[in-house]
């Protein structure tokens, strides 16, 4: 598809896209003009690559994207969703994605900004968040099992940044190839008892003793390195998504987020 005209290409890649989404922001779902004209969205597939991408801007000068989709290919003929973004641009932000010193934090796995991760939690966000979302994930996916039926794939592939957003995929029916016995065992070392419920000190805004109770809870603790306390760390989960179908794991039972 990457080596095809770009109308062509255009055409193609635009089911990517829910046409409510784009209309909410006057931003035409067919010709992808907006209230500035041309510019709003921008499709990267460049020719003999398996890599495509999609950013929309709500200003076709604004400096973030409110959607953004990565898709790559496999060597196996398999579909990786790389990446997906769906946050509100009148929503709330918090500088998570940068240090104190303005260097990327790469969303914490390389460096924090724990005044501003404080701020995000007590806000409602989840690590990994820079801004509240649109609470548009399922409709975006669905539009990306509709694409993926036309190309003739039955299966995509992720790898979840988060404990939280691991959590959300289960429930919108991905199963796990890696990691689901490491799911079950935060689960269970969470419950009471459990050597993570303990390492809840409170020694850190991010350890608080409530914390075991909720997703998000959990997935702050987990990004604040709790995981040491089982001898384990947040690597290696990859989850899959059968087209049509939902797997029906929940590895956090009766969970509140």
């Amino acid at each position: 598809m990457n080596g095809l005209p770009e109308n062509a290409k255009k055409r193609i890649y635009r089911a990517l896209l829910p046409a409510a989404l784009l209309g909410g922001f006057g931003i035409n779902p067919v010709t992808w003009q907006g209230p500035d004209g041309d510019g709003h969205v921008v499709l990267t597939a460049k020719a003999e690559t398996g890599l495509a991408s999609i950013a929309v801007r709500t200003r076709a000068d604004a400096r973030d994207e409110f959607f953004y989709i990565e898709l790559e290919d496999t060597s196996m003929n398999g579909i990786n969703l790389n990446f997906i973004l769906i946050r509100d641009p009148d929503g709330p932000c918090f500088r998570t994605d940068r240090d104190d010193e303005g260097a990327p934090t790469l969303f914490g796995a390389v460096r924090r900004n724990l005044a501003a991760e404080e701020q995000a939690m007590r806000a409602g966000l989840a690590p990994g968040q820079v801004c509240t979302g649109l609470r548009a994930s399922q409709q975006a996916l669905q539009h990306l099992e509709a694409f993926l039926v036309t190309s003739g794939h039955t299966a995509y592939f992720l790898e979840p940044l988060t404990y939280a957003s691991a959590w959300l995929f289960e429930r919108r029916g991905f199963a796990y190839v890696r990691g689901h016995k490491l799911m079950d065992d935060i689960d269970q070392e969470f419950q009471p008892g459990g050597r993570l419920h303990q390492a809840l000190d409170g020694s850190t805004p991010f350890r608080q003793p409530d914390q075991w109770s909720s997703v998000r809870g959990r997935a702050w603790a987990i990004h604040d390195g709790i995981l040491e306390a089982v001898g384990a760390t947040w690597d290696g989960l990859r989850m899959v998504k059968q087209v049509g179908r939902h797997a029906g794991v929940e590895t956090f039972q009766r969970a509140a987020y």
